[in-house]
């Protein structure tokens, strides 16, 4: 047999004979012996179900799960036949590894589109019925860490921890925090921009609890799961639209102005502006952006209040960029 990296030929005995090591090694749980053996019939395209199957166990034992994840996936996409077989194994790979959201992804997919046999559904299910717990578990003890971790920062006033911590809370449930989130968002001595990281969290979460949220002077009711993405709001397309001239004529001072108009909505988020504002923003971008790439500019005409927004807008993007660094 002739592999794939030149001209050296697999003879039917070294072929057998290295099967039958590494099989043998296998069964006397020697997995370092096994790979050894197993290893070159993978490599010389000699390999069959059992070697597969063999050297996945192996690195299993051996911890070496990338190799073993790189080979189950490949294998449960090329030997249909065997899919479940490769499947089981696979979940095992995860759940070796800790990965218990991959499985209940995973299973939640299989279980959805896939006409499963009943004897590896009932397999299946049990697995994920555990990795659902296990994950629950998990999440539920990340989660008091991250918000001990956070609380802590609070009391430091260390806002770069505070926004690292939230972030993390990003990847857990929201609704087991609401509560404890409540009087934070109401707080005025915590900074806009935890606020609307909070909020974010909650929004994506489709929280539907009604809550006060404290800002620039201002209290408002939200339900966070009824907010709209920054980039979608009606509002904020109309500052793009009306900023469409000079996307046309100058794309880089357009691309400063739109990344300045996100960064100030995401500090002031959930106020987001109203129709009254609308000119009096798009104007005071226009004059920034003039300022920042030093170009003349003549304003057609006198809006009032201008100068004001220019302010909110520059200590917005200073905060933005302290506090996330982007």
């Amino acid at each position: 047999m002739e592999n794939n990296k030149g001209n050296i030929v697999m003879f039917p005995k070294w072929k057998t004979n290295l099967e039958k090591e590494g099989l043998q090694a296998l069964k006397e749980k020697r997995y370092q012996d096994a790979v050894r053996s197993l290893q070159p019939l993978l490599d010389y395209d000699a390999a069959n179900h059992d070697v597969y199957t063999g050297l996945l166990m192996s690195w299993i034992e051996l911890g070496e799960f990338e190799e073993a994840e790189e080979l189950c996936k490949k294998q449960m996409k090329m030997e249909i036949d065997h899919y479940y077989h490769y499947l089981h194994i696979y979940i095992t790979i995860l759940f070796q590894t800790n990965r218990y959201q991959d499985i209940v992804d995973l299973l939640d997919e299989v279980f959805e589109a896939e006409d499963v046999p009943h004897q590896s559904r009932t397999q299946l299910w049990q697995m994920y019925e555990v990795s659902r717990k296990l994950l629950e578990d998990y999440q539920r003890e990340q989660g008091e860490k991250l918000i001990n971790d956070f609380l802590a920062a609070m009391d430091k006033k260390d806002i770069q921890k505070q926004w690292s911590m939230v972030n993390q809370l990003k990847k857990q449930p929201a609704l087991p925090h609401v509560e404890t989130f409540r009087p934070i968002l109401k707080d005025n001595l915590v900074h806009p921009i935890i606020k609307s990281a909070v909020i974010e969290w909650f929004r994506d979460a489709h929280i539907e609890d009604q809550m006060q949220v404290q800002k620039f002077g201002q209290i408002i009711e939200v339900v966070p799961g009824k907010l709209n993405q920054l980039q979608s709001d009606y509002i904020i397309k109309q500052i793009q639209m009306r900023l469409g001239g000079i996307e046309q004529n100058n794309p880089s001072m357009y691309v400063i102005l739109d990344r300045l108009l996100y960064r100030y909505c995401y500090v002031r988020f959930p106020l987001f502006p109203n129709e009254n504002e609308v000119p009096i923003i798009v104007e005071a971008l226009k004059q920034i952006g003039h300022q920042y790439l030093q170009l003349p500019y003549h304003e057609k005409t006198s809006i009032e209040g201008v100068q004001k927004y220019i302010e909110e807008i520059e200590l917005c993007e200073q905060h933005y960029s302290l506090i996330i660094g982007e």
